[in-house]
């Protein structure tokens, strides 16, 4: 019979990696279509492509590929917008790559009007910004705690 340790660590095992991977993300399928405009336009605006390499296909295809995975996270702005403004989107980066100055949209999609719901607005990147600021702030007070305790763990 195996140790009771044994099983628990067993069933930690399996529930852990299960438990982490949540499926909270939004907008996963308007991600990918905006990002395999943008990889199918670059070439047109003289966009480098690599990173990611690759050893097989064209730069064009690695990129898709690379986005299909990335977008996986979800879109930074935690909403979907919907398949009629994904498709207005899309459709203004073709357009922009063969567009004087259009590149611009290619490069940075958010920049477009139809696009717009893209740009993560700036109450949410100070948000994230002020919750990365305060972890540091929390972290050396429990070390400096622990300096004052002479160091001892209970």
């Amino acid at each position: 019979m195996a140790p009771r340790w044994f099983e628990t660590c067993a069933l930690a095992a399996i529930a852990l990696p299960a438990a982490a991977c949540g499926t909270d993300a939004v907008g996963v399928g308007a991600c990918r279509q905006v990002q395999t405009a943008e990889c199918q336009e670059a070439p047109a605006c003289g966009i480098v492509l690599e990173p990611p390499y690759h050893t097989s296909g064209t730069d064009v295809d690695e990129c898709i590929r690379f986005y299909n995975d990335a977008c996986l996270h979800g879109l930074a702005s935690g909403s979907d917008p919907g398949p009629t403004a994904v498709n207005q989107c899309v459709a203004a980066i073709h357009i922009a790559a063969a567009t004087a100055g259009g590149c611009a949209i290619v490069a940075d999609p958010s920049t477009s009007t139809a696009c717009a719901w893209l740009a993560v607005s700036t109450s949410e990147t100070d948000a994230s910004s002020d919750s990365a600021e305060a972890a540091p702030d929390a972290s050396s007070e429990s070390a400096e705690a622990a300096s004052d305790d002479g160091g001892a763990t209970e």
